[in-house]
């Protein structure tokens, strides 16, 4: 993604996957699984933090004839296209370098700025903010322009600084989680499923996209909602399945949880009832037995084309964890009405 725009490696990337406004492609179906995912990472896809790898990069312009005006984050961090995104959208040449802006003139009266049409009154404030700003630049003839590495100026990029970036993001939450997989009143099959899934190891379509199993078109979301089907729009974002959690939530008398991550989901979800440990273990058996109704309720739809409504599957759950009490603890007296309405109450947790 790095690599110089006159270099033989760039050329051969464009020759293979493309170029558009700049930027290298994925390659649509024509993409190795691992260039998809280093055009994921580039973009900020996955729950990393988001565009972790994009916020830690910067470009550092010399004379500017190696950097996109608009794509390339050379300003501030920020490409301009997203700082002025109605501008990049109005903008005749959206592959413009930076030294032909500069060499046109990019002041008031320069001739750099060639719009599809007419600016209305708005978009001229905004085209003033944008010249404002580049009056803080200073070109370098004879420089090259390069790459900075944010985290370490002096060294450059190190896989070290990187991965130490990573698991200062997500290590101690999925760390936390992953403690809690492990359940004795709990199916082993139910704690692997949790284990896979908070590690994005299950097959989403998303996930089979990646491994080049599925073609790119197939990445839809079984519910028919039009989003690409990974982890997180499965069990959180979406509108569906992510709609039962404040049920659960409601039916176990505990605060809606608005994690945004699975592994801060599950952590906060099974603290969300109380600090006491019996109620800790139980609100950690609720979650597995949703996640645990939700992937089969997906599976269904998937291979069986049968849907369940909302209310079923929370059904469900109280039928799966009622039974993986009454199983694994037989002396524990529940009555199957009164859990259906209390279960706190049932269990002597109020």
């Amino acid at each position: 993604m790095l690599v110089e725009r006159d270099s033989l490696w760039f050329r051969v990337l464009v020759a293979r996957y493309g170029l558009e406004r700049g930027r290298l492609c994925a390659g649509g179906g024509r993409g190795s699984s691992w260039w998809r995912e280093l055009v994921r990472i580039r973009d900020g896809g996955g729950e990393l933090g988001g565009g972790w790898f994009r916020e830690n990069i910067l470009r550092k312009v010399g004379d500017g004839s190696d950097t996109f005006f608009w794509t390339d984050p050379w300003v501030d961090g920020t490409p301009l296209s997203e700082r002025f995104g109605r501008l990049f959208d109005l903008a005749e040449n959206k592959s413009v370098l930076v030294a032909e802006m500069f060499s046109l003139g990019w002041g008031a009266v320069g001739e750099a700025w060639v719009w599809r049409r007419p600016l209305r009154v708005w978009e001229e404030e905004l085209l003033r903010e944008c010249q404002t700003l580049l009056l803080t630049v200073s070109m370098q003839d004879h420089s090259t322009d390069v790459w900075q590495w944010q985290p370490e100026l002096d060294s450059g990029y190190t896989v070290r600084g990187a991965y130490q970036i990573l698991t200062d993001q997500v290590a101690a939450p999925l760390d936390v989680a992953a403690g809690l997989i492990w359940h004795p009143q709990v199916p082993l099959k139910v704690s692997i499923l949790a284990w896979r899934l908070l590690r994005d190891r299950l097959p989403t379509k998303s996930n089979l996209i990646t491994r080049g199993i599925l073609p790119a078109a197939a990445h839809f979301c079984v519910s028919g909602c039009g989003e690409a089907e990974s982890s997180h729009h499965l069990f959180l974002s979406y509108s569906t399945f992510g709609s039962l959690w404040p049920m659960v939530s409601s039916w176990a008398g505990s605060p809606l949880v608005t994690a945004q991550t699975l592994s801060d989901h599950f952590a906060q979800f099974t603290s969300s009832a109380g600090g006491s440990r019996a109620r800790q273990s139980f609100m950690k058996l609720l979650w597995l037995a949703s996640v645990w109704v939700v992937w089969s309720e997906r599976n269904h739809r998937l291979f069986r084309g049968s849907a369940n409504s909302l209310s079923h599957m929370l059904d469900k759950i109280k039928t799966v964890s009622y039974r993986w009490l009454r199983v694994c603890n037989s002396t524990i007296a529940l009555n199957c009405h009164s859990w259906w309405s209390s279960p706190m109450l049932c269990l002597g947790l109020v």
